[in-house]
């Protein structure tokens, strides 16, 4: 008998440099946040075989995508500049893709997290600064470390789907990317934008739940309420399709 919770698919991530063998894996704080909003949170694992993918798939009633490697840039129609530094990992592109576009096929909630917010943008055919300085988009640095520090402002747009999920329209993010939104893909609107004009939160309007957003709420959910109201919100707007699917069930 399934859970009844909803249940969250996450993909893993390739790990391979320095390692004495390829592993999978994630940070923990993603699965950490997800479970504490009540989420049944599913690994899903790398594949270059589709009918296994769908088979994950076809389990979920939610769908996280991780932050990690770049998007190769040919999934957006360029090709990759030398002097951005950049970390592909073609089959997860493959993989998270692909996952992006079946969800938004079927109504699926969907949270994008920092590579994910991107991917999504990809997944509706939107581009990417490979670089936000090296290309020009920004001076300031978005990249900081510590994971959880404050960085910058983030200002929402109010009354909007990401508005009302984090409960404020300005708060203080932390910031670990070097890649940004260029081109917005068709569909999504922007509903975020940091302080130097970075699109870094956005939505698919006319959809119940599909959000991303450039900063990484999962290492802030214990402090900070608007980040663990994120989850919140992905993991509700889950059990609500996984509740329909059951009466749906028990009608037949």
């Amino acid at each position: 008998m399934k859970d009844s919770r909803g249940v969250i698919g996450v993909p893993l991530r390739p790990l391979t440099s320095g390692q004495p063998a390829p592993k999978l894996a994630l940070n923990r704080a993603y699965f950490d946040a997800l479970e504490t909003a009540g989420a049944i949170a599913l690994p899903i694992p790398i594949t270059r075989d589709a009918g296994r993918l769908r088979f994950y798939y076809e389990l979920l009633d939610g769908l996280l995508l991780p932050g990690g490697a770049d998007v190769e840039p040919r999934r957006y129609g360029t090709v990759a500049r030398d002097d951005c530094n950049l970390t592909v990992m073609p089959e997860l592109d493959e993989v998270e893709l692909t996952l992006a576009r079946w969800a938004i096929a079927d109504g699926l909630p969907v949270l994008g997290i920092c590579r994910g917010i991107q991917v999504l943008n990809v997944a509706c055919e939107g581009t990417l600064w490979q670089d936000v300085n090296v290309e020009g988009a920004t001076h300031e640095d978005h990249d900081r470390e510590p994971r959880d520090l404050l960085v910058h402002g983030l200002d929402v747009e109010p009354g909007t789907l990401l508005a009302r999920t984090l409960g404020e329209t300005h708060l203080r993010v932390n910031s670990l990317h070097h890649q940004a939104i260029r081109d917005l893909g068709h569909s999504l609107m922007a509903v975020a934008h940091s302080p130097d004009g970075l699109v870094e939160g956005v939505e698919l309007p006319g959809r119940e739940f599909v959000l991303g957003i450039q900063c990484h709420p999962e290492e802030l959910s214990r402090k900070e309420k608007w980040a663990a109201r994120i989850f919140a919100g992905l993991v509700e707007a889950a059990g609500r399709g996984h509740k329909a699917h059951d009466r749906e069930v028990s009608r037949a």
